[in-house]
């Protein structure tokens, strides 16, 4: 089964959708490496229509084992040197991560 992850990033104050974006250029070769792979264009949010969730920057990865793949991400070397400039971008504690497949 593939599971698409919905990555949904508010970006702190005085950061911007650019910003995020090179980070995840950083960061892509060990997502990749762990399974994680991203499949649509980085979107930008611009306005929530209903809910309290605030977002920026809406991510599409999709991986065959989520656990695995976001276990292997964050213990992975090159993506460890970039979370102090990840903290500096997001603001993760508003953030969600949603797990998801494709209804059959």
């Amino acid at each position: 089964m593939t599971y698409i992850l919905v990555d949904i990033l508010p970006i702190k104050a005085g950061k911007t959708v650019e910003d995020a974006l090179a980070y995840f250029d950083k960061v892509r070769p060990a997502m990749e490496r762990h399974g994680l792979k991203r499949i649509d264009q980085p979107l930008e949010a611009h306005k929530i229509l209903r809910g309290n969730q605030a977002a920026d920057l809406v991510n599409l990865f999709e991986t065959d084992d989520p656990e695995t793949s976001m276990k292997g991400m964050g213990s992975d070397p090159e993506y460890q040197a970039n979370i102090a400039l990840r903290d500096t971008i997001f603001d993760l504690e508003n953030a969600s991560i949603v797990l998801t497949t494709r209804y059959q």
